[in-house]
């Protein structure tokens, strides 16, 4: 069992909970929900740094969850994002939005940009639809996977956290298929029309 541990490197997880060794395809996928948070929230003029904070400590001070599950033949999993509601309101981009549907926006956008650097690797994932949860004095549900990683980040606005629970499929081989630097997905914020 992999004991968690805080992060004080930037790209390493902030807290790991396995319960078998984690093969080198979920490393991978790690570094690419922090990758793809930071992106995402930078895009919102929101620059995050990698905190270590349990998410004990986070959660007190968040009102809105969003969770958003996504499945392939290799893999499968959820992404929960726990945001405070001054760092919603800095990415908002006007007024009259609702804080819950613009939760639910940002993990679709988050998983989303996941979506687009599995692409990299041949694995196309299908995405569920966004639920949110509001209230006070939230806490996590238990995670179904057999891999879940914490990752908390610091802003100017607050903190946030990004729970990842993965499920590998156990012959799950990841091997980039095009080149650094060149993506299979869309680039982000392309708009495509079908």
């Amino acid at each position: 069992m992999t004991k968690p541990t805080n992060a004080s490197t930037p790209g390493a997880p902030s807290a790991t909970t396995d319960t078998h060794e984690a093969p080198q395809a979920l490393t991978m996928i790690d570094g690419q929900v922090l990758d793809v948070t930071r992106a995402l929230f930078a895009g919102y003029g929101v620059k995050l740094e990698i905190d270590g904070s349990h998410h004990s400590r986070i959660l007190p001070n968040v009102q809105l969850i969003s969770t958003l599950g996504f499945s392939s033949p290799k893999l499968g999993g959820s992404i929960l994002l726990a945001v405070p509601n001054d760092v919603l309101n800095k990415t908002l981009a006007g007024s009259e939005a609702n804080l819950a549907d613009w939760s639910a926006e940002l993990a679709n956008q988050l998983v989303g940009r996941l979506k687009n650097q599995l692409l990299n690797y041949g694995v196309a994932i299908n995405l569920a639809l966004p639920v949110v949860l509001a209230g006070g004095e939230l806490r996590l549900p238990a995670s179904p996977r057999k891999h879940t990683r914490h990752h908390s980040f610091v802003s100017e606005w607050g903190h946030l956290f990004v729970r990842a629970d993965i499920e590998l499929n156990a012959t799950t081989e990841l091997v980039r298929q095009t080149a650094t630097g060149e993506t299979a997905g869309a680039e982000e914020g392309e708009l495509l029309l079908f």
